[in-house]
């Protein structure tokens, strides 16, 4: 009797074990995730340049930043991450509408960056540059 409910049990794990398999493969490419949308892009700053002259340019530059991303309630967050040192950053959402708000990593007043809006479509990352004002003139 022992051996059998044990058997039982076994047969019953596996059977659940296949079943939440085969409901995992049923959400492929045709079924909206967050693995298959988000937002991407880049952190900049200003090029901080006093005066900006045609024959020496100030470009802006990478800036390594967190970004913290909400969605209705601006107290609750759906995700977070840090761009990287070339300013690049990549966060997979489900679709929707999010805030992106940036912060610089000194914890400095500057360079500073506003809060940007974002809409997440169904099977594509949404492409934003975020940028930074150096607060230099």
């Amino acid at each position: 009797m022992k051996s059998s409910m044990c058997g039982a049990l076994a047969t019953l794990a596996l059977a659940a074990m296949l079943s939440a398999t085969a409901c995992a493969g049923a959400h492929g490419a045709g079924s909206p995730g967050a693995s298959d949308s988000g937002i991407k892009g880049r952190t900049m700053v200003d090029g901080g340049c006093p005066v900006v002259r045609e024959q020496s340019p100030c470009p802006d530059r990478p800036l390594r930043a967190r970004l913290t991303i909400t969605s209705g309630d601006p107290e609750r967050t759906v995700a977070e991450t840090t761009s990287d040192s070339e300013g690049h950053f990549r966060v997979s959402l489900p679709p929707g509408t999010y805030v992106v708000r940036p912060a610089n990593l000194t914890g400095a007043v500057t360079p500073i960056a506003q809060p940007v809006s974002v809409t997440v479509t169904s099977g594509r990352f949404t492409t934003i540059v975020i940028p930074f004002d150096s607060g230099i003139r």
